[in-house]
């Protein structure tokens, strides 16, 4: 029994020090797109427009050519910065939780995603760092399994204070899955998805039927005021 204890206090530790790790690589990749990569294409984009601007004008052969190059070099930085944001959102350091998920309900549906109906307190919640993080990575895991899986148009995302703590919605009524069965697939993330909660503190619960839609809920702690 003590070694069973020391064991599952081995494994905790390790996913713990296993996902702190990936979320600070992630950091630093989306901090070297943002502050080196897309600082180069403004520099790039600078100088197309430069040369778009000498005399005597260039043929207009080569310029429609610069002008495309420039589209482009446009093209990328969005990519780019799309890249970076689902790397670490950038808008949870700046903004808080609220402004981060906000931000995530624009991206779901500029990409094709599900309609998001997004309901978010008046006042933020007071979590930590770590619980913000997973509550962000449990919404983007969860919308992203309604847009590639449930076959819903629209998804509901609820964030709101429940006894002292903080509580994740992530609805749709999409075609669901029989949640006391196998998990469907790669499992959804689900497995992620919980071990997130738990790492930071919280809870997370599944409740789907086939034909009957996925209800994702994670509830985590509050900061002391």
């Amino acid at each position: 029994m003590i070694y069973q204890r020391r064991f599952l206090g081995l494994h905790r530790l390790y996913a713990s020090q296993l996902l702190a790790t990936q979320d600070e690589e992630r950091a630093w990749v989306a901090r070297e797109v943002h502050d080196d990569a897309l600082q180069r294409l403004a520099l790039l984009r600078h100088e197309c427009d430069r040369v778009a601007e000498f005399e005597p004008p260039l043929p207009e052969a080569q310029r429609e050519a610069l002008l495309a190059i420039r589209q482009e070099l446009d093209d990328l930085g969005v990519l780019l910065r799309g890249l970076a944001h689902r790397l670490h959102p950038a808008l949870l350091d700046q903004g808080g939780l609220c402004a981060a998920l906000t931000g995530l309900v624009s991206e779901v549906e500029r990409s094709g995603g599900p309609e998001v109906r997004l309901l978010l307190p008046q006042q933020a919640p007071r979590v930590d760092a770590a619980a913000a993080l997973a509550i962000y990575r449990i919404a983007q895991e969860a919308l992203r399994n309604v847009a590639q899986h449930a076959g819903a148009s629209e998804a509901h995302l609820v964030l709101s204070a429940r006894d002292g703590g903080c509580e994740l919605e992530v609805s749709d009524a999409g075609r669901g899955f029989d949640a006391a069965g196998p998990l469907p697939g790669p499992g959804l993330g689900l497995v992620a998805m919980r071990e997130r909660a738990r790492l930071a503190g919280g809870k997370l619960s599944v409740a789907s039927r086939r034909g009957a839609g996925t209800v994702v809920r994670a509830r985590f702690v509050t900061e002391p005021a």
